[in-house]
């Protein structure tokens, strides 16, 4: 009986320590990215990656840098495939801004984007979106942890996001948005990540940014002559007229099931704000929209053109789809 026992004990140690060298639990990974992310208080990062948008048969691609100084203080850097720069989106103490150099635009509004939709970009809220959502699945695959969790909110687009990690270093290696037949509607793939990075306090000024460049600097987009876009017809809606374009504007309305009145313009220099908007991305290109006296509107710039919707009868997410269906749209 007592060799019996003796077995059972042993038996059980062995499968212990199996238990014990075995696959990390989710548990277990999730302690280690929350002390990452906490570490993330005090130590900066640098990290360039590529954007591809596959939407609507088109694909946009987009090159992202984002200089993290702290929560607070971040700088998201959106550019082409050469990697010239189109805009920035910079957090520091004075709020948030979209600032355009090459234009020497300068859009200030308040918010906190980073914890809203800034997830996609920002590295801390990556990792705090897979510890905090309780619908966050964890597999292990070749030397990478896969996260898979549930869009929130969800949209028409997007349904599901897909974090890779490193799985030695934890950090990150791609961020994938998936529509709702499980295919990549938007594929961040990170190129690069570095820590202790030294940063000048300029690198997050946006005057500083807007005087780094001049007009003369500006990208060949934005040399273009003016040439006006006119979206599809969605939701119901078609263009019920265009007043007469000129050299640096347009106005397009559009009704149906639905109204709505989309303006375009060469912007002029100088800095605007809006103490009621809110930073919404779409997808490589910032927008600020805002939902006042029952009048929503959507303020974006492509391409060297500044784009206003605004409707009575749309809501964010009809605004955020139409302004994404003219992204890949040439002017007329």
């Amino acid at each position: 009986m007592r060799k019996v026992t003796a077995v059972v004990l042993a038996l059980g140690l062995v499968g212990g320590v199996v238990v014990g060298c075995g696959v990390p639990t989710g548990k277990s990974v999730n302690q280690k990215i929350q002390t990452q992310a906490q570490q993330l208080d005090s130590k900066n990062y640098q990290s360039d990656a590529t954007m591809t948008v596959q939407m609507d048969n088109n694909t946009q691609t987009y090159s992202v840098q984002v200089s993290y100084e702290s929560p607070t203080t971040y700088k998201i850097t959106l550019g082409n495939q050469d990697k010239q720069v189109h805009q920035v989106i910079v957090h520091n103490d004075n709020g948030m801004f979209i600032v355009s150099p090459s234009l020497q635009k300068v859009f200030r509004f308040n918010g906190d984007w980073a914890k809203n939709q800034g997830q996609i970009y920002l590295y801390d809220q990556l990792l705090k979106q897979i510890t905090t959502n309780k619908d966050a699945k964890m597999t292990k695959s070749k030397g990478e942890y896969i996260y898979t969790m549930p869009v929130t909110p969800a949209s028409s687009t997007i349904s599901t996001q897909q974090v890779v990690l490193d799985a030695k270093t934890l950090q990150p290696k791609s961020v994938k948005l998936l529509d709702k037949e499980g295919k990549a509607a938007v594929t961040l793939k990170f190129n690069s990540f570095k820590t202790d990075v030294q940063f000048k306090q300029a690198d997050f000024d946006p005057q500083s940014l807007v005087s780094s460049q001049t007009k003369t600097t500006m990208t060949s987009d934005e040399e273009q002559a003016f040439g006006y876009v006119e979206p599809p017809n969605l939701f119901g809606t078609k263009m019920t007229s265009l007043s007469e374009p000129s050299e640096t504007s347009a106005v397009l309305k559009y009704g149906g099931e639905h109204h709505y009145l989309l303006q375009e313009w060469r912007p002029t220099p100088g800095s605007q704000g809006d103490p009621d908007g809110q930073l919404v991305d779409l997808y490589g290109v910032p927008a600020v929209f805002t939902d006042a006296n029952n009048v929503t509107s959507l303020t974006w710039l492509n391409n060297g053109v500044e784009y206003a919707i605004t409707s009575n009868d749309l809501n964010q997410q009809q605004l955020e789809e139409i302004a994404i269906s003219t992204l890949s749209e040439v002017g007329k």
